[in-house]
């Protein structure tokens, strides 16, 4: 009977072990202002949001969320207030294995949020930051589009937008190539080509692919890339 019972705290004493050894990310910090809600960290898994952990706030702001990965993602943090602005709520960020931080206020939490301790989110960041122009002349062309009535949609009209556009498009793909390039040891670079530079020439992906080393090349977007890269050619 002993022996049954030892074998049974050793097999528990295994299983706390690997529980705790499972979880290799985790991210904590602060939404300033939070009384009542609750933080979930997401995942993509075949097209659908999932979650993977969550925190309910209950007078303290302060949240703690771990999860395992196996390389560098995307992932999400979604904060839910119910204050009728779910989609202005949800951050994409990228996470690796290491911890991080997030820090935000409840009544910004998109805008606000400073996070640290991931190299492949800080360079994301960077990315971001370097393309809100771009953002600008997109967003003034939807509206300029958006605007147009039949009276003023007229064929110069027309193709003065489409030539912005165009315009604007070339410009975004050769920031997100250039980008990629220089950071192409990091997951982020195929990351950003799949999702901003898919309209570029495939044989210029295709060059910054095989300046990636193989690890890179390797991950969950590298293949994504080189399947993106293929298709596109067998296209040409």
């Amino acid at each position: 009977m002993k022996k049954v019972f030892f074998l049974l705290i050793a097999i528990t004493l295994i299983a706390s072990c690997s529980d705790s050894n499972s979880s290799n990310f985790s991210i904590s910090g602060t939404v300033d202002g939070i009384k009542v809600g609750k933080i979930f960290l997401q995942r993509l898994q075949d097209s659908t949001l999932v979650n993977v952990d969550s925190v309910v706030f209950d007078g303290e702001s302060d949240f703690y969320l771990k999860t395992s990965l196996s390389q560098p993602e995307i992932m999400y943090l979604h904060l839910d207030v119910k204050d009728g602005t779910e989609f202005n709520d949800r951050l994409l960020f990228f996470a690796e294995d290491t911890t991080m931080t997030m820090n935000s206020t409840w009544d910004n939490f998109v805008n606000d949020a400073a996070f640290s301790g991931s190299k492949n989110q800080d360079i994301y960041a960077t990315y971001l930051k370097n393309s809100k122009k771009l953002n600008v002349v997109y967003t003034d062309l939807v509206k300029r589009s958006m605007s147009l009535t039949d009276e003023t949609r007229t064929l110069a009209v027309t193709d003065s937008i489409n030539t912005a556009y165009d315009r604007y498009l070339r410009k975004k793909v050769l920031h997100a190539i250039n980008y990629a390039q220089l950071h192409n040891d990091k997951v982020v670079a195929p990351y950003l080509l799949v999702s901003e530079a898919s309209e570029a020439n495939p044989i210029l992906l295709d060059s910054v692919y095989r300046s990636m080393p193989k690890k890179i090349q390797t991950t969950v977007y590298g293949k994504q890339l080189s399947e993106l890269i293929n298709n596109a050619k067998d296209n040409l």
